[in-house]
């Protein structure tokens, strides 16, 4: 006779389902807290940090996507200045901040990829130190003269710096910035030996080109664009590896017989590293919104820069790209600034 089981008293059989009842509640808890902490931020002002003075190309372009993003968050987003020592103070500042996602830096190729790389003294690691964001905005330097001057072309520029080594003189918003650094790779690359002159900004050079005290700039095209238009300043090339679209009849370097100078400036937002996951995904998507927006773009457009609006993942795969092939320039120009 085959003995039956016992059955499972009705007791057990209570301990039982509620047992599973809680493992199954603790389950859906623990699913959705990241959901629930996810969806209670932000709730509170997020700031956007500029390693610059205001009425700047970053300043534009971080008051208006914060302005944008205050809309789609619909909580504060502010805008803060500090500049100094050519971004670097901003932008350690913004490195030492909480990572919880209430603050965040408007970086560009000088502060998040060349000037770490240029100083002799350790600043801070353009990788490491920060969470990539967004890519906003690209654009290419120009090389400028003023339109009093004889040059006309980048050949008769090239053949006017061989014939007076030290003699062409080029100015530049500072040391470490871009335009520093695409000048180096220029006189690298048509073995010439030029001038160069830094300022604190682009806005005294120009002056200074226009009034005859220097030859020639490389410069960002929302700077110099102005200065076009009204014919002070002839553009003679640009550093893109394509024409540039907003300055269409203006040819790539190049174009111009000069290779290996390509180089975009840009500008990103970046929070600092250890930046939550699902705080990050809520302000990439956000960002995203907000640069499809035609409006935006067309105001991008309209400061002469190529509006952007990347994912976080394809942010971080140019900035490390950028890192790597400015570490090469640098390393292959001996550049070092002393602290």
């Amino acid at each position: 006779m085959t003995q039956s089981k016992p059955a499972v008293s009705d007791a057990v059989r209570r301990n039982l389902l509620a047992g599973a009842c809680a493992i199954a509640s603790l389950g859906l808890a623990m699913g959705f807290s990241g959901v629930t902490q996810a969806q209670g931020y932000p709730d509170r002002a997020i700031k956007i940090v500029v390693a610059g003075p205001p009425a700047g190309g970053t300043d534009f372009l971080a008051r208006l996507v914060a302005d944008h993003l205050a809309r789609d968050l619909k909580k504060a987003v502010v805008v803060e200045n500090r500049a100094g020592a050519s971004g670097l103070i901003g932008t350690k500042y913004v490195r030492q901040e909480s990572p919880d996602g209430y603050t965040f830096l408007m970086g560009h190729a000088a502060t998040n990829a060349i000037l770490p790389l240029v100083h002799t003294q350790e600043t801070y690691d353009p990788i490491e130190d920060f969470t990539p964001i967004s890519l906003i905005a690209t654009a290419p330097e120009v090389l400028v003269v003023s339109s009093d001057s004889p040059i006309k072309t980048v050949a008769e520029y090239v053949a006017q710096a061989r014939a007076q080594p030290d003699q062409i003189s080029y100015g530049t918003p500072g040391l470490g910035q871009p335009q520093h650094i695409v000048g180096e790779r220029f006189m690298a690359a048509t073995k010439t030996k030029l001038l160069h002159i830094p300022y604190n900004g682009s806005g005294p050079a120009l002056t200074d080109l226009v009034g005859g005290r220097i030859t020639s700039m490389f410069v960002t095209p929302g700077a110099v664009m102005p200065f076009i238009r009204d014919g002070r300043v002839r553009a003679l090339a640009v550093s893109s590896g394509e024409r540039f679209a907003l300055l269409p009849d203006v040819p790539t370097l190049e174009e111009e017989g000069v290779e290996g100078v390509t180089q975009l400036g840009w500008f990103g937002l970046f929070a600092p590293a250890g930046l939550p996951e699902d705080r990050k995904q809520i302000f990439e998507a956000a960002v995203k919104r907000v640069l499809a927006s035609s409006e935006v773009r067309q105001k991008i457009a309209g400061a002469y820069v190529e509006p952007k609006g990347t994912s976080a993942d394809e942010f971080a795969a140019f900035q490390g790209a950028q890192v790597q092939e400015f570490q090469q320039i640098v390393d292959r120009l001996s550049l070092k600034l002393a602290d």
